[in-house]
């Protein structure tokens, strides 16, 4: 299992092609998880060549 220190800023993390499916994932790392608590959904928007991510909470846990 990765280790992340504590003071990590930065993540980088491998993608992995189903051709078959043609559709892709990544494990997310577990700081950002925390951060982003139990997120139902994730969702990456596109603007003027900038990528924002924000995740939408699970109904089950509230996390701030």
């Amino acid at each position: 299992m990765t280790s992340w220190a504590q003071d990590a800023t930065e993540f980088t993390v491998s993608v992995t092609r189903n051709v078959k499916c043609k559709t892709s994932y990544s494990y997310i790392p577990k700081p950002i998880l925390d951060m982003m608590g139990t997120p139902r959904r994730i969702t990456f928007s596109v603007k003027d060549g900038v990528i924002t991510v924000s995740a939408e909470e699970s109904k089950a846990k509230h996390h701030k």
